[in-house]
């Protein structure tokens, strides 16, 4: 099976949208929903966070638990409607990849499926965290071949003297704990990038196939994909590149989450109150985040749903892709 190029997929994308009827309001309506539960979510956070602080002493005990909880129940919830929006943005973008008409209404779809994307993402989860242990056992390993471990092994030697763990002993392992765990801590992240990127390539399909084949299940979904990508990994490396930027900017706004961090690194001080200056920056980021999605998300989303297109089984006679439960 052929792949197109990512210059190809990417001239294609933007046909479909010029096209397409209504892509930026989809969009427009995706965003609009997730700044809305962004800023409720906070918001909530914020007026549970305050009675949780007003909530002293032992009389004030079972009040603390009970909005506690509902800050965690707040914060799942939250989750699942961004996660559920995703996928039915996800069965947008295809739609108008294939010429079909998607509405806001599409992005329902996500949200019909929310039971079998939970079990799915917490399979995900296994996996990752499987390989990402295994990955670790074998950068120690590599790392206890080298002269680097030999300070590790000194360091160690007041506890195997002492007997026992006492608190002399465990301080002077713990002031030289960072120094001597830096070296095998920089190898793991090295390792560990290359690692993330090959799970979510191998994994990268499971939302298309959540939409188009619900009876797969979750464990389906990813041996298909798994399938599915072999042999493919390389053409969705070259895609990944080629929108570097929009990847910048998505990190660029994630960063202005801490503005804190930002101001302190740019030696800056505001004489505000803390709580205008965590508004400020709520706004701020909310904004930038609505202007990356609504202007650049669809371009790169419809581009994705065509590389998912291009592994899929298609009629010899018409070219449509087999068993499209979108097809009109």
């Amino acid at each position: 099976m052929s792949i197109p190029s990512a210059k190809y997929l990417k001239v294609k994308a933007a046909n479909r949208l010029k096209t397409g009827k209504e892509p930026q309001k989809v969009v427009l309506i995706y965003a609009a929903i997730l700044a809305a539960a962004a800023l409720a979510g906070n918001l909530a956070g914020y007026l549970l966070d305050g009675q949780i602080s007003q909530a002293v002493g032992l009389q004030g005990m079972n009040t603390r638990a009970v909005l506690s909880t509902a800050t965690v129940v707040v914060t799942i919830a939250q989750l699942l409607l961004v996660e559920g929006l995703a996928l039915g943005y996800c069965a947008a973008m295809l739609r108008i990849a294939r010429g079909q008409y998607a509405s806001g209404s599409t992005l329902k779809a996500g949200l019909e499926r929310l039971w079998l994307l939970v079990r799915t993402r917490l399979l995900e989860g296994v996996i990752l965290t499987a390989m990402s242990f295994a990955l670790c056992m074998v950068v120690v390993n590599i790392y206890m071949l080298t002269p680097f471990s030999n300070r590790l092994v000194l360091s160690m030697m007041p506890l195997v003297e002492a007997g026992e763990l006492t608190t002399e002993a465990m301080l002077s392992l713990w002031s030289t704990a960072y120094q001597v765990l830096l070296p095998v801590t920089v190898l793991y992240v090295v390792a560990l990038i290359p690692l993330l990127w090959y799970f979510s390539a191998v994994y990268r399909l499971v939302d298309y196939l959540l939409i188009e084949k619900p009876q797969l299940g979750a464990l389906g979904a990813l041996q298909e994909s798994r399938r599915r990508m072999r042999g493919s990994k390389r053409m969705l490396l070259r895609v990944d590149l080629s929108f570097w930027w929009y990847y910048l900017l998505q990190a660029a706004t994630k960063a202005l989450l801490y503005p804190g961090l930002i101001l302190a690194a740019l030696g800056v001080t505001l004489s505000v109150s803390p709580t205008v200056f965590l508004v400020a920056a709520l706004v701020i980021y909310l904004a930038a985040d609505f202007a990356v999605r609504y202007f650049f998300s669809n371009r790169v989303a419809v581009t994705y749903a065509l590389f998912y297109d291009s592994l899929c089984p298609k009629e010899a006679e018409t070219g449509a892709v087999l068993g499209n439960i979108f097809q009109m």
